[in-house]
């Protein structure tokens, strides 16, 4: 893997505006890093698709997707030429895998009948997991035209892959949790965590779910709140004021999509105003505000391996730690 840079609260502190694109001309909606860290995906409501260097903080690509838009991408394993997308188009819900370097679908996958929610390959596996509108959560195989696995839930749904790609966590549309074994699924759920008493507000849906790089935690983030919780009892750790100020109204567009950094130490997440905040994980204790957006970034990220975070709204926005600093 990449040698991982050593991050600290002093050098959180120091990062910085390095370079703003706006090559997209609608709002960002999705952002994916390579595990290597050296290349980054963004799509945005413009249909475009982006590809950038890391190293350069460089463009390397630019394609489009007209017939089915996308709202969502990720990089596959650690290929930068392949990535599962998800369709924007209301009327035509389907994912795609997508060669970048060939651009064309190797495969569609037909079966979410509502909006697409979430999109998460597996580590290593040719196995990925997708949520939807439509109340269910299916596991697919990229050789396969159906998914492999259903999960039926109650609303809007959601799930991800820890890291090392042996469990997968699920919301379904209540404040809970499940957690299933990637290989042993079909025996159900092996443990769920109630958050009913952690999640508040009209509507406490998850919208994100996400293991930390170490495994240890869960981030559980609804419309109004962004919730640490231990990846193996449940229990809340902290919770990171990521809700509009009284009296405000929500945001519009969708909600934030947070991070973790590789190292687990520091959880990232646009809020109401435009500014990204960089909390301490286990503690919320806030570290640095990145500030400069005009809107709320739906998409902050840190690199897997290097000193830099990218935030996305209107624009897409490249920190890294300012030299010039004492």
């Amino acid at each position: 893997g990449a040698a991982q840079v050593a991050l600290s609260d002093a050098l959180i502190q120091r990062l910085a505006v390095g370079k703003v694109y706006r090559n997209h001309t609608g709002h960002l909606s999705g952002l994916d890093f390579t595990y290597d860290g050296l290349h980054l995906v963004t799509c945005g409501e413009d249909n475009g698709v982006y590809v950038y260097n890391c190293e350069r903080a460089q463009q390397v690509r630019h394609l489009r997707c007209e017939k089915y838009g996308v709202s969502l991408i990720r990089f596959l394993h650690n290929d930068k030429d392949g990535a599962i997308a998800a369709s924007r188009n209301e009327g035509d819900t389907v994912l795609k895998y997508w060669d970048f370097h060939e651009n064309k679908y190797l495969r569609i996958f037909r079966s979410h009948t509502a909006r697409l929610t979430s999109v998460c390959p597996h580590p290593y596996e040719d196995i990925f997991l997708s949520g939807s509108e439509d109340r269910t959560v299916l596991l697919w195989d990229l050789r396969q035209d159906r998914p492999t696995a259903k999960i039926n839930g109650q609303g809007p749904t959601n799930a991800s892959f820890d890291q090392q790609g042996l469990v997968f966590a699920a919301c379904v549309g209540k404040p809970k949790i499940h957690l299933f074994d990637t290989r042993n699924y079909a025996k159900g759920e092996f443990t769920s965590f109630d958050l009913t008493q952690h999640l508040r507000g009209p509507d406490p849906v998850a919208r994100s779910v996400l293991f930390s790089p170490c495994g240890k935690y869960l981030l559980v983030r609804t419309d109004t709140q962004l919730a640490l919780v231990d990846a193996f009892d449940g229990e809340l750790i902290c919770e990171y004021p990521v809700a509009p100020a009284e009296g405000q109204a929500l945001p519009d567009g969708p909600t934030p999509v947070p991070s973790f950094s590789p190292d687990s130490q520091y959880v990232l997440c646009g809020v109401p105003g435009g500014d990204a905040c960089v909390w301490q994980t286990t503690n919320a204790r806030l570290v640095h505000r990145l500030a400069g957006h005009t809107a709320q970034p739906t998409r902050a990220a840190f690199s897997p391996a290097h000193a830099l975070c990218v935030t996305a709204a209107e624009t897409l926005a490249w920190w890294i730690p300012d030299t010039a600093s004492p």
